[in-house]
């Protein structure tokens, strides 16, 4: 009997140290959450804290020599959560760093419904899949690598991934506008068939494919969409100068410009002993049109 009894609290100990995770709160009901971060799951809720969580965090073995001693690491942020990230508050907004660069961990975080959610992961070439869900509040996502999962978020969203893929379900009703882009992957939207908006679709490197059971009224005006190459080329110090002329608009690239007309876009970029080139968004599907009738 003894046996059985010390038998069954060592799988229950062990059973509570697998589950255990370490929580950094913050309390915060209104404002702006910026994640600088490789990756999260970000979920929203009806509560009044932000909570960061991790299990791997918990059970992360420290060694003995480092106890008592703080790290350093080269992104110049210091672990004030013991999760591995930075929190740092001012004002209205609370930004969120990682203190290493190559951090592999995924922080869950629980947000109020009245806080917006800014993520950004450009700068780095670490990348984990970004999931948020069951937001209410405002999205902005813009990443050079990542995975993104949007689920149940109600919008308005603005989401940019150049090298990633971007899903999206929508379930209750949308507040726009709702903007997803990535440049390399695919985006794969679900919504219900009963929503109504206007649309505008576009892919330059693949096709476009919508269930049958919505309503798209395609506007088929054909709009004259003219790209002049440059005009001149200079080179001063080291750094390509660049002119386009994009529907008669002069854009100059000695810094990045991107410009809107008759539904074409023209990107220049510029950089040190770079020449400066530019994309016509014009030569692939290009879809604008009314869902069910328009919004």
């Amino acid at each position: 009997m003894k046996k059985q009894l010390i038998i069954l609290f060592t799988l229950v100990s062990t059973s509570f140290m697998v589950n255990a995770q370490k929580e950094y709160k913050l309390a915060k009901t209104t404002g702006q959450l910026k994640l600088n971060i490789n990756g999260a799951i970000v979920e929203g809720y009806d509560g009044k804290e932000i909570i960061f969580s991790s299990k791997n965090a918990a059970t992360t073995e420290v060694d003995e020599r480092a106890k008592g001693l703080v790290p350093i690491t080269s992104s110049g942020y210091t672990d004030n959560t013991g999760l591995g990230i930075n929190v740092k508050e001012n004002g209205q907004e609370v930004t969120v760093n990682n203190i290493y660069k190559d951090a592999s961990d995924i922080i869950t975080i629980k947000v109020p419904q009245g806080i917006k959610v800014a993520f950004n992961n450009n700068k780095s070439q670490h990348y984990e899949d970004i999931i948020i869900r069951n937001i209410k509040s405002e999205i902005e996502v813009s990443t050079n690598y990542n995975n993104i999962k949007l689920e149940n978020n109600s919008g308005p969203m603005n989401v940019n991934t150049i090298n990633g893929s971007v899903e999206a379900s929508f379930i209750n009703d949308i507040k726009g506008p709702i903007s997803i882009i990535s440049i390399y992957d695919f985006v794969d939207v679900s919504l219900p068939t009963s929503t109504k908006g206007n649309i505008e679709l576009g892919s330059n490197y693949g096709k476009l494919y919508a269930a049958k059971e919505f309503n798209i009224a395609i506007d088929t005006t054909e709009v004259t969409k003219t790209i002049n190459k440059p005009t001149s080329i200079s080179v001063t110090g080291g750094k390509a100068t660049s002119i386009y002329k994009v529907n008669g608009t002069q854009i100059n690239s000695n810094t990045s410009n991107s410009v809107n007309s008759n539904s074409t876009t023209m990107v220049v970029q510029s950089g040190e002993g770079a020449l400066s080139f530019g994309y016509a968004f014009n030569t692939g599907e290009r879809i604008k049109g009314k869902l069910n009738g328009g919004g």
